[in-house]
């Protein structure tokens, strides 16, 4: 796992890139499948097919900015990560959104320590989606974080 700072020229990729790195490298895959299941995107190379769930999805930030003086005048900024976890049995999404959380929060101190503070976590109801004759249940967790830069 190697987490960077957070800096001017970094905002956004940084930041994605740090809770990828996080959540990719401490969250096993539940049936041990050896093949990336922590995605950017939806895996377009495996849509539709059985072997894509259990997956984890990772969207790009939400950034918010504004300017704050405490002594000096800084620029704060405000992440909202979006995670979307889906598979074909609702305890299993359920099992993997409590994963995340807490390995998030387990490594807190080391997301602090590249700028991203004050982690906050809402997690949605678990949707319930047809795809391919196959019932998927999906949960959104949105992590949010400040930072100044």
């Amino acid at each position: 796992m190697s987490l960077a700072t957070v800096a001017s020229n970094s905002l956004i990729s940084q930041t994605w890139q740090n809770l990828y790195s996080i959540i990719n490298s401490n969250v096993s895959d539940p049936k041990s499948r050896g093949v990336q299941w922590v995605f950017a995107a939806w895996p377009q190379s495996r849509k539709g097919t059985a072997d894509v769930y259990p997956c984890i999805t990772i969207d790009s930030p939400d950034m918010r900015g504004q300017n704050v003086t405490m002594g000096q005048s800084k620029r704060m900024y405000t992440w909202t990560i979006p995670i979307s976890i889906s598979d074909t049995r609702m305890d299993t999404v359920d099992g993997l959104a409590g994963t995340v959380i807490y390995t998030i929060e387990s490594n807190k101190g080391s997301l602090e320590a590249n700028g991203m503070n004050m982690f906050n976590p809402e997690a949605t109801p678990t949707f319930h989606n047809l795809n391919n004759k196959q019932i998927i249940h999906q949960k959104n967790i949105n992590v949010r974080f400040e930072g100044y830069v």
